[in-house]
């Protein structure tokens, strides 16, 4: 299958030397066709669970390369306040040293506390984007961008360099949906597509979505 994700660009330049200057950004293919699928990792743990209860076959080292991306990152500059914190901060995914985390949902789903301060999360636009940003210099870079034909689901670090997220992708179908892992250089936007070889109902897709997002502490209501 052919994953048609969007990647727009937009480049942050910073001053820097000569040598700086001539310095190529970290290219992570090969690393990422040879280590990122193992089916150990607790990083997968709860996605692999969910959907191996309708397909027994269901394996994260079943997953196959489709593409190798040369994309490219749209950065902008963005200081989160404290509403945006207290909305979407439960499902922020850090970095080892907390100076980046990523953001999966904030474009997608509307997040909003009721009296008792309960969080309660609903979908809202259709398309989807997912970003980390920068809490030094306030920067904030798309990752990956995709309209109704994907499904984000989980992203998380696989190392300081490379984010993994998982989800779905469908081209022609609106019920069954193919479910995809995208790994992307966070330094040059290469990316890594990997698929699974059969397809899953958006039905559980939703279900999936729920319990994430309630073990985070956020309700969802569809």
């Amino acid at each position: 299958m052919i994953i048609a994700v969007a990647l727009g660009i937009t480049t942050l330049l910073a001053a820097c030397d000569g040598d700086e200057a001539e310095k190529q950004p970290v290219v992570v293919e090969d690393t990422l066709s040879n280590m990122l699928l193992q089916s150990d990792s607790e990083v997968y743990a709860t996605w692999d669970e969910f959907y191996r209860q309708d397909d027994l076959t269901f394996a994260i080292d079943s997953f196959m390369k489709v593409d190798t991306v040369n994309g490219q990152l749209f950065t902008q500059s963005f200081k989160p306040d404290a509403d945006y914190f207290k909305r979407f901060g439960k499902l922020l995914v850090y970095n080892a040293d907390s100076s980046i985390f990523i953001d999966a949902y904030s474009t997608t789903w509307i997040v909003e506390p009721d009296a008792k301060g309960t969080l309660y999360a609903r979908e809202g636009e259709v398309d989807q984007e997912v970003a980390i940003v920068n809490t030094k210099t306030n920067v904030r870079t798309r990752l990956l961008f995709c309209g109704p034909s994907c499904q984000v689901q989980k992203a998380f670090w696989y190392s300081d360099d490379i984010v993994g997220i998982m989800g779905l992708m469908g081209e022609y179908a609106d019920e069954y949906y193919t479910p995809t892992i995208w790994f992307v250089n966070i330094h040059n936007g290469v990316t890594i597509p990997y698929e699974y070889h059969s397809s899953v109902s958006l039905v559980h897709a939703h279900d999936f979505m729920k319990k994430h997002m309630e073990s985070k502490g956020v309700k969802v209501q569809y």
